[in-house]
């Protein structure tokens, strides 16, 4: 549920925020309370909550991780 949905290289440093901006933001519709970041840590799959509404809001700005190469960001 972004604007441009698929594959984006990391070329540095790259928190959620930014991935979502380089995908041209989320849609009217999403569940922007609820999307996930899954990644795989020691073999084991891991996903981690995301509230684009918080971070808007400059609320538990800690949830803005920075990602990783193989990362997926769940836009429901």
């Amino acid at each position: 549920m972004v604007a441009k949905a698929g594959p984006y290289p990391l070329m540095g440093p790259t928190t959620v925020m930014q991935v979502l901006s380089m995908a041209g933001g989320i849609q009217e519709f999403a569940d922007s309370k609820n999307i996930l970041i899954m990644r795989n840590e020691n073999g084991r799959p891991v996903a981690y909550r995301f509230n684009y509404k918080e971070v808007l809001k400059r609320k538990n700005l800690k949830q803005n991780i920075e990602l990783k190469p193989g990362d997926t960001v769940v836009v429901p």
